[in-house]
């Protein structure tokens, strides 16, 4: 699992992702890091996703933490969460857990009405979404561009062999947690 004799924290996540979750994540995980002084962080983690622009600000806070970073899917891990999760150095899949990949989608209120160069900055947000989290992908695995573009367009959940194959984890395992660890769960409202 890890070094033996490291100081090891481990967390829970289970939730979307939005501007005050990554906020709140983020303030948890300074104060974690102040108080704790944890070599290694082990998160258990599973997301439905949510907004791109709150998860890509997670992903690049969690890389730059001077800790080790251990991400554990432990049910689903969906959409922007994927880049989250692609933060840590190692990472791991349970056995009956699952990855989403899909396109960026953008949703309008009822009767909303939009000029051309509005429509056009819209069109522009999604591709740039959708670039960040490609980014992410192609940097932190072994999926090429066309490879997510195909997975976006898809739109299914692939399974912990999938992960394995294309280096979206590094192993297939259930979680362990060592007796009387120190843990945190992030319960956001």
């Amino acid at each position: 699992m890890t070094t033996p004799n490291r100081n090891v924290f481990y967390v829970t996540f289970l939730d979307a992702i939005n501007d005050a979750k990554a906020k709140a994540v983020m303030s948890m995980f300074t104060e974690i890091l102040a108080k704790h002084k944890p070599d290694t962080v082990y998160c258990l983690f599973s997301s439905s996703g949510g907004f791109v622009d709150p998860g890509i600000a997670l992903y690049n806070f969690l890389r730059s933490l001077p800790i080790e970073l251990i991400m554990h899917n432990i049910g689903s891990v969906d959409s922007t969460a994927n880049a989250v999760f692609l933060a840590g150095e190692k990472r791991y899949a349970a056995t009956h857990s699952s990855f989403l990949f899909h396109g960026i989608k953008w949703t309008f209120n009822a009767n909303v009405s939009l000029t051309r160069s509005q429509m056009i900055e819209t069109l522009s947000g999604l591709s740039t979404a959708e670039a960040k989290i490609c980014g992410v992908v192609t940097e932190r695995t072994q999926l090429v561009r066309t490879e997510i573009e195909d997975l976006f367009r898809q739109g299914e959940s692939k399974d912990p062999a999938f992960a394995l194959s294309k280096g979206i984890v590094h192993e297939i395992k259930n979680p362990s947690i060592p007796k009387d660890a120190p843990m945190f769960s992030f319960n956001l409202q």
